[in-house]
C-alpha cells in the first residue's frame, strides 16, 4: 500500500470513528451547546453594532422651499450606510426598510441672493431607526451638499402631438388644437424651453372590434422639452422634482368616402320628350359614424331634382340627405351644387315616301316617261317636332 493510499484510508477511519464512537456524548455535548445559545439569546441577549447599507436619503420641507421661490435641484440617489447597535435578537430582521434617513429643507435660512440662480448648500442626514430595533452610532454619510435654484413659472408653452404607426383603414386621428403646459421649475432651464412634444403611439387603439376603435380617449403623456436649435431638453423637471405631464385629448373617427347620387324626380311628358344629365360639384363625399353603420351605406342622396323643360344647362344648389347615424367633418358643407343639364330626344330616322309632282316643263320639250312618281326620304329630329312632322 502506497503512502497516498495509507492517508486516505487513516483518514476515512478517523471520520467513522467520529460519527460511530462515543455517541451518546456527542448527542449531550450538541444539546448543551443548543441549551448554552438559547441562554445567550433568551436571557443575556447582548447587543451589537450591525452596519445597515445602502438606505435610501430622503428630502422634508420641500414645500417650504417651494414657498419661497426656491426648489431643490433634483440629483442622482443619495444612499448612506448606517450603523445600528441592536440587540442580537434583531440582527436577522434589521434591514433597510427598519432605518430612515432624512434631510430637513424647511430651515428658513435656506436662501439665495437677488444675483443668484443656483446654490450649493451643505445639510446634514438625520437618521431614525424603527422603534425596537437598536439606536445609531453612525453613518457613513453624514451630510450631503445639495443645490438650491430658484423657481420660474411659465404657461402657455406649446405642444406638438406626434404620431407613430397607422391605425387600421377607415380611421382618422384628431390631434388636439393649440395643446399647450404650464410649469414650475429652475428658471434657467425654463428659459431655455421653445416648445414640447407627446408622442402617441397609434397601436394603442388596435382592436378586433372596430366598433371599439372609434371614440374619444384622455390620455396622460410625458413631455419631452426641446430648445429653439431643436436639442433635446432631457432635464426640465417640475419644482416637486416631478417629470412633467400633459393631458391630451385625442377623437378616433371611422370614415367612409361614398359617391354623391342626385335624386331625380320628372314627370311622364318630360320624360317623352327630353333627357338630362346631373353632374354634382363633387363626386364624393366623407361620411363619419360607427363603423357598423358606415358598411350599410353605399351613397348619399341630395335633395330632389325637378329639371326644367326647357333645353339647356342650369346650376342648382341642394342638400344632401344624411343618414341617421351618420355626419360630416366640420371642414364640409352639406350644401352642394349640381349642374343639370336638358336636352330634346331625337327621334330615330324615318323613311317618308313622297309624291313628285312636275311641272314646267320648257316649251317643245317632253316627259321621257320613266320619271319616278314617288320618292323616299328618311326624317330624323328631336321627338317633339317628329310628332308634328307631316
Amino acid at each position: 500500500m502506497t503512502k497516498r493510499q495509507k492517508f486516505f484510508s487513516a483518514f476515512g477511519q478517523f471520520l467513522k470513528n467520529l460519527f460511530t464512537k462515543n455517541i451518546p456524548l456527542k448527542v449531550t455535548a450538541l444539546l448543551f451547546a443548543v441549551l448554552l445559545w438559547g441562554y445567550v439569546l433568551g436571557i443575556e441577549n447582548p447587543t451589537y453594532v450591525k452596519r445597515v447599507r445602502d438606505v435610501e436619503i430622503t428630502f422634508t420641507g420641500e414645500d417650504s422651499l417651494n414657498a419661497r421661490g426656491l426648489m431643490l435641484v433634483p440629483g442622482e440617489k443619495m444612499t448612506t450606510d448606517v450603523d445600528v447597535e441592536c440587540e442580537v435578537s434583531k440582527h436577522s430582521d434589521l434591514d433597510a426598510s427598519r432605518v430612515t434617513c432624512t434631510v430637513d429643507l424647511s430651515d428658513r435660512e435656506i436662501s439665495l441672493d437677488p444675483d443668484e440662480d443656483t446654490k450649493t448648500i451643505t445639510r446634514a442626514v438625520m437618521a431614525r431607526v424603527a422603534s425596537g430595533y437598536g439606536t445609531v452610532q453612525g453613518m457613513s454619510l453624514s451630510s450631503v451638499d445639495l443645490t438650491i435654484a430658484r423657481v420660474s413659472s411659465r404657461s402657455g408653452i406649446r405642444v406638438e402631438v406626434e404620431t407613430q404607426n397607422q391605425l387600421p383603414d377607415g380611421f382618422m386621428f384628431y390631434p388636439p388644437d393649440n395643446l399647450t403646459v404650464a410649469l414650475s421649475g429652475q428658471k434657467s432651464k425654463l428659459d431655455r424651453i421653445a416648445y414640447g412634444t407627446v408622442n402617441i403611439d397609434l397601436l394603442t387603439f388596435q382592436s378586433d372590434d372596430r366598433d371599439m376603435i372609434d371614440g374619444f380617449y384622455n390620455l396622460v403623456l410625458p413631455v419631452v422639452f426641446w430648445d429653439a436649435s431643436n436639442n433635446e431638453l432631457s432635464d426640465i423637471v417640475t419644482s416637486s422634482g416631478e417629470s412633467v405631464t400633459a393631458s391630451v385629448q385625442v377623437t378616433i373617427r371611422a370614415y367612409k368616402d361614398v359617391p354623391i347620387v342626385p335624386r331625380v324626380e320628372t314627370t311622364e311628358a318630360f320624360d317623352r320628350y327630353f333627357t338630362y344629365t346631373c353632374i354634382p360639384s363633387q363626386q364624393t363625399v366623407r361620411i363619419f359614424g360607427s363603423p357598423s353603420v358606415l358598411e350599410k351605406i353605399d351613397g348619399i342622396e341630395t335633395d330632389t331634382i325637378f329639371p326644367n323643360d326647357e333645353v339647356g344647362e342650369e346650376r342648382m344648389t341642394v342638400n344632401l340627405s344624411i343618414p341617421d347615424g351618420v355626419t360630416l367633418d366640420a371642414s364640409q358643407n352639406s350644401e352642394m351644387v349640381v349642374l343639370v343639364s336638358v336636352a330634346e330626344k331625337i327621334a330615330e330616322a324615318a323613311d317618308y315616301s313622297i309624291k313628285v309632282n312636275y311641272s314646267g316643263i320648257g316649251y317643245g320639250l317632253q316627259m321621257s316617261g320613266d320619271e319616278p312618281e314617288f320618292i323616299t326620304v328618311s326624317v330624323t329630329g328631336s321627338v317633339k317636332a317628329m310628332e308634328k312632322f307631316n
